[in-house]
């Protein structure tokens, strides 16, 4: 006789363990395990949190419940390293930022002191040029208390730079008194750049008369070799002493050769006599003009 089991019905309990809690519970175990495959410590992750349940956290071990501390711990040594590494990069930069500082530091003083240097020079210039112009005055004030035929002799024999510098120092009617006592030639063209010699502050001006002067040094330079020297010491031979004096020392801050050459041209005694006087406005002057002569004398 066989026997029929009747299907009982399930409680709320059991329905509830069979259908809800078995399953959840297979899900659970088995999501965990996908995670722990991934890398995902889903373990201490777990004790870490049951951890902080009361009673329950008795029977979790220390280690799993230190498991998260020592994660944050980890993270935060990397960031430490982070940013010790990050500080020894700008370290690095500060230092190449400062070493590029001070080399344009060196560069700035290093072109300081150009600028300084030129504005030396430049002033140097400017007063080598002032007392050139003062040299020039007292030739022409010493060219004016002589005669124009004596005056004319020694200014013709100048090169055409020097003579119109002296003769731009002298008043019109004591420039027309030694030109007409001058080679024509040389007179007309001495009177030419003279009138171009006037001293103008405009640039494009300065400029103009600055390749004049060129140009009158070039043309002197041509003529040098021309130029007699013979007319030059026969003029001197005839003057006074002191007159004569006044004259070389004056040139041997123009043209120290041309000195030498009519120094060199004079007598012995008329020689001797205008190193004399040299020597007595040296010791005024403190100056030493007339050594500076007789050293190029004894070459």
């Amino acid at each position: 006789m066989e026997e029929i089991q009747e299907e009982r019905e399930y409680s709320r309990w059991e329905w509830f363990f069979y259908m809800i809690a078995i399953p959840a519970l297979f899900a659970t175990l088995l999501g965990g395990v996908l995670l722990s495959l991934l890398g995902y410590n889903v373990l201490g992750s777990v004790l870490s949190w049951a951890n902080t349940i009361p009673i329950v956290e008795k029977i979790v071990p220390d280690q799993y419940a230190m498991s998260d501390a020592e994660e944050k711990s980890v993270d935060i040594g990397k960031q430490v390293s982070s940013l010790q590494e990050e500080q020894a990069k700008n370290k690095q930069t500060i230092a190449n930022l400062q070493s590029e500082t001070a080399k344009k530091d060196a560069t700035i003083q290093a072109l300081e002191k150009q600028v300084l240097d030129l504005q030396k020079l430049l002033e140097d210039k400017r007063t080598s040029e002032e007392e050139r112009q003062k040299q020039y005055q007292d030739l022409a004030k010493l060219y004016a208390t002589m005669s124009p035929k004596n005056a004319a002799a020694i200014v013709e024999n100048l090169s055409m730079s020097e003579a119109v510098s002296v003769m731009s120092k002298m008043k019109a009617e004591q420039q027309a008194n030694i030109l007409a006592k001058m080679d024509p030639k040389k007179a007309a063209d001495i009177s030419i750049q003279l009138k171009d010699t006037v001293v103008n502050k405009d640039d494009d001006i300065a400029a103009l008369q600055e390749r004049v002067q060129i140009l009158t040094k070039a043309l002197s330079e041509t003529r040098k070799d021309t130029t007699s020297i013979d007319s030059l010491i026969q003029t001197f031979s005839q003057m006074p002493a002191a007159d004569a004096a006044t004259v070389i020392r004056t040139l041997m801050g123009t043209d120290r050769n041309r000195a030498i050459s009519i120094m060199a041209g004079l007598s012995h005694d008329k020689r001797a006599q205008i190193l004399a006087a040299i020597a007595q406005q040296d010791s005024q002057r403190k100056e030493n003009v007339a050594a500076r002569i007789t050293s190029e004398l004894l070459r």
